[in-house]
């Protein structure tokens, strides 16, 4: 099953059987793809997927665990607990990659483009400025997920948003300022398709950053939360015109 007969099922999708069936006919490509007997699929329940979409199962769904940071520190993992899910999240995957390509400044998780284009984008320039997002998955929400399932190029609706939607999100809880406790829907940094959404939700983000570069003429790329410019002359004070429309661009964002 290639990615353009997934794309052209995607857009007639109308309630969760349809969905269940096309992750299904998309998993058994993927095991038949793997050399594996196809007589061994077992396909997805309408059981197995009720359960999934919803967030609230985070402790069934996820499991935590820290990996060190090249930068020092560590960085919190939540990967799927059962092999059941994480094919699941590995079709629905498929499916975003079978109908979204991310903008021309997004050079990680997408065909074709790597740390080595990222960083090509800047060679010979005189000066870097290099920012990592704190926190970047996390502070994406299931409602901004949910809302940019429903524009194109999916124009999924909302029945169809929300399976998916619950499906890559997971129930958080926070404390806020004053210590009260809440629970928020957001994206793990670990599950299959949290990359490709984050590029989905920064479509805009790229939009803007990249019309601030040309402003500037600077050279503009963003590789998930590592975002990069480069330019031929320092335009990088902290109270500088470029600096203070950088940092309300990305808090708008």
């Amino acid at each position: 099953m290639d990615r353009k007969q997934i794309a052209q099922q995607a857009l007639q999708l109308k309630n969760k059987g349809d969905l269940l069936n096309l992750l299904n006919q998309i998993k058994k490509a993927e095991i038949e793809d793997m050399g594996f007997d196809a007589s061994m699929y077992h396909p997805f329940t309408e059981k197995q997927l009720n359960f999934y979409c919803n967030p609230n199962h985070t402790f069934h769904r996820y499991r935590q665990f820290k990996i060190k940071k090249k930068s020092g520190g560590t960085r919190q993992i939540t990967a799927p607990r059962t092999q059941s899910f994480m094919m699941m999240l590995s079709a629905v995957n498929e499916l975003f990659r079978s109908m979204y390509t991310p903008s021309e400044y997004a050079m990680g998780f997408t065909d074709g483009r790597s740390v080595v284009t990222n960083a090509s984008a800047h060679l010979g320039m005189d000066y870097i400025l290099n920012l990592d997002l704190k926190d970047f998955f996390p502070c994406i929400h299931q409602a901004r997920v949910w809302k940019r399932l429903q524009v194109p190029p999916f124009k999924f609706n909302q029945p169809i948003a929300n399976l998916l939607a619950g499906l890559c999100c997971m129930k958080e809880s926070r404390e806020d300022e004053n210590g009260n406790k809440e629970d928020v829907f957001v994206l793990p940094q670990g599950a299959p398709t949290s990359p490709i959404i984050t590029n989905m939700v920064c479509d805009k983000l790229d939009y803007y950053l990249s019309r601030l570069a040309n402003r500037f003429n600077m050279n503009y790329t963003r590789y998930a939360d590592d975002i990069t410019f480069s330019s031929m002359r320092y335009v990088y004070s902290k109270r500088g015109k470029f600096m203070v429309e950088l940092e309300r661009i990305i808090k708008e964002q």
